[in-house]
């Protein structure tokens, strides 16, 4: 595998710290098309450097490729995929084939539904050759209704759908194709991947058997006497088209489909190969340049910053150069792990019968062990990269989705931001102070203050080193003290502490170059249900990233294995209750009681409004003492007794309302506070 990778600080020996990226797309990056494992419906020839969605072309059937690369055997549609002629994960699967990706085509609505080697016809541009027939029965009674689905594999904009019998020849019996064609016909559409138009039987789903129609129908009739049939409809975003045939006493050819539409597809998706930097490296930032247009009725293109497109890129880190797995059945019909070349050397499942026999194909999945998880969508160029630090491998994938068929995006370029690490191993994990704890996410009582001794470990190798940590705690820490090796460090002496409301840093008089054991301990409360209590090492005499810390066996008389710190309790609340420093305030001048201090606790809160006010008790509002995003932690406010205009409001009774807007909806609490001078 050959990478033009821009890392030029990375050459097996760790001489500079300097971050480097590696880039794709763009004037001088990887191309796309190099770095890509797979894409679809996304074109690199409009732009130089860049990549967008495929515009549907004009007059063109969405169903087959413009030219033709294969036997009609493997036809492919638009986007290079083959069409498959089953609905069922079993025979997908035996081919290799992937719902989502490939297009399918199958008859009737079973779980393992199938169409016809013929039907394959329907979508190869032979427009001579009857590819569907349903034959009028011999006693001259209506035949059954037959109903044949298409799944695109991927949303695209159709306006147009056109079918028709051969129109020209005749048939065995001496009668002309092209009057064959369908007296009576239903064709209906979705955009929705309901799971029984994805795997699951129609009949068991639904609760009635036969034909069932689409969420939306196109066309209806029993009365048609057009050979070449054309359904024209609004041009929308459509994946899944049935047509139902039959219930005449006249037979019915098909030799074609065809699919028109214009614009760009709803999704464009794109996965890289794992890129391997060489060694294990430390991920900085991912930027990237991204830009809306709008197809014009004109036809011409412009850029549009408010077209309703996205760009979705995710990321994840790996230690091979493989992130999949394949299995196998072994002799009592369990899965056994084997490698890729044993697992595409052994006999597909094609029936029923073949499932569980020793030595058949059993399944492929993404690798858990040597790999991350996806991780989420990144919001910004310039976020921090996801993904875990000390991997040698990187794998990205993206999909640009837009809300309307004329609007699309175009990604210049992609920069991941790397450095070599600071030290080859680094390990972390919480405990209550004074426990072991069990293995995995640390309980805790919620919003109760309690004492956290946070482990980390270094394992230095042959590295520049570090001479700072950076410990991300919850709002409200307070810090209690740090040993290094077991032995108490003095701030001043052997470290300095900067803080603020969410993390702990320590800075070092000289880098670390050999293994390391550092406990910090400090007082907490959890005000979320689910919290990771992230670090991080960094050098701050080097241009070099920082590297995060993963949860591991940290020290071996603390059992976790994790920095995640969760609830125990059942039910969270949301506001906590008010607390106010005195029931009444006397804002005289004398500095006694000038100001109410005003605490509380939000709960399982990451943003919403959140609104402090003062009112009179005719629920007027006096003062606006917080107006703010909501997050989960403690607050303490004041209020001196001053209205909006900055003048001592009239003495009495007053309300000190807390709000919290969220989609559950608005909590409220409300506490009484005197004003006397």
């Amino acid at each position: 595998m050959r990478w033009l990778v821009l890392l030029l600080a990375i050459s097996g020996q760790v001489a500079a710290q300097t971050p480097s990226a590696w880039v794709v797309g763009g004037a001088s990056g990887e191309p796309w098309a190099a770095a890509v494992e797979r894409w679809i419906a996304l074109d690199d020839s409009v732009r130089s450097g860049a990549i967008q969605p495929r515009a549907i072309p004009l007059g063109h059937t969405v169903t087959r490729q413009i030219v033709r690369t294969g036997i009609a055997t493997t036809q492919r549609n638009l986007f290079g995929y083959r069409w498959s002629l089953h609905k069922g994960p079993r025979q997908i699967e035996a081919d290799t084939l992937e719902v989502g990706w490939h297009p399918r085509l199958w008859q009737g609505g079973g779980t393992n539904a199938i169409a016809a080697e013929v039907m394959r016809g329907l979508v190869d541009g032979d427009k001579l050759t009857a590819a569907f027939a349903h034959r009028a029965r011999a006693d001259g009674r209506p035949n059954s209704a037959q109903f044949i689905t298409l799944d695109l594999g991927v949303p695209v904009p159709v306006d147009s759908i056109v079918f028709f019998p051969p129109q020209t020849g005749l048939t065995s019996d001496n009668q002309r194709q092209r009057e064959l064609f369908a007296r009576a016909y239903e064709v209906s559409r979705t955009n929705v991947p309901v799971e029984w138009l994805i795997f699951e039987d129609e009949t068991t789903s639904t609760g009635s058997s036969g034909y069932h129609p689409l969420d939306e129908i196109l066309a209806s009739t029993f009365a048609n006497n057009i050979s070449v049939v054309s359904v024209q409809t609004d041009l929308r975003f459509t994946r899944f088209l049935r047509f139902k045939f039959g219930e005449t006493s006249t037979t019915t050819l098909l030799a074609e489909i065809e699919i028109f539409g214009r614009g760009y597809p709803q999704e464009a998706r794109y996965i890289s190969a794992p890129h391997s930097f060489g060694q294990a490296v430390s991920l900085g930032q991912v930027s990237w340049k991204f830009t809306r247009y709008r197809l014009l009725p004109s036809g011409a293109i412009t850029a549009d910053p408010s077209a309703p497109v996205r760009l979705n890129l995710q990321t994840r880190a790996g230690f091979d150069d493989n992130p999949k797995t394949y299995f196998i059945f072994d002799d009592l019909g369990r899965l056994v792990e084997v490698d890729e070349k044993t697992y595409f050397d052994s006999p597909r499942v094609v029936e029923r019968f073949s499932e569980g026999i020793a030595g058949f194909r059993a399944k492929r999945d993404d690798d858990i062990e040597n790999w991350n998880n996806w991780s989420v969508n990144y919001q910004a160029s310039g976020d921090e990269i996801r993904s875990s630090d000390g991997a040698e491998f990187l794998q990205f994938r993206f999909t640009i989705t837009t809300e309307d068929p004329l609007a699309f995006g175009v990604l210049d370029s992609l920069a991941f931001e790397v450095s070599p690490l600071l030290a080859d191993r680094a390990l972390a994990e919480i405990a209550v102070d004074g426990r072991t704890g069990a293995d995995g996410a640390v309980e805790v009582p919620l919003g109760v203050a309690q004492r956290f001794a946070y482990h980390i470990r270094t394992e230095a190798g042959n590295r520049t080193g570090f001479d700072g940590i950076e410990l991300e705690v919850p709002p409200g820490t307070r810090f209690l003290d740090l040993t290094i090796d077991d032995q108490p460090a003095t701030e001043g002496e052997d470290f300095s502490l900067a803080t603020d409301d969410r993390r702990l840093r320590f800075t070092f008089p000289t880098a670390f170059q050999e293994d390391k054991a550092f406990r910090v301990r400090f007082q907490s409360a959890v005000f979320q249900p689910s919290v990771f209590l992230a670090s991080r090492l960094f050098n701050t005499s080097a241009a070099s990233l920082p590297q995060s810390i993963e949860a591991g066996d940290a020290h071996a008389d603390v059992a976790s294995n994790s920095i995640q710190v969760v609830s125990s309790d059942e039910a969270l609340g949301i506001l906590g209750a008010i607390g106010l420093s005195a029931p009444v305030v006397t804002p005289n001048g004398d500095g006694v009681n000038e100001q109410v201090a005003i605490g509380f606790d939000l709960f399982g809160v990451a943003g919403g409004a959140l609104r402090v006010e003062a009112l009179d008790l005719s629920g007027r509002r006096c003062a606006a003492i917080l107006d703010a995003q909501a997050a989960a932690g403690p607050y303490s406010l004041r209020w001196d007794a001053r209205d909006e205009r900055g003048k001592l409001v009239p003495p009495g009774l007053y309300l000190i309302r807390v709000a919290v807007e969220v989609d559950r909806g608005t909590f409220a609490r409300v506490a009484a506070v005197g004003v006397a001078y």
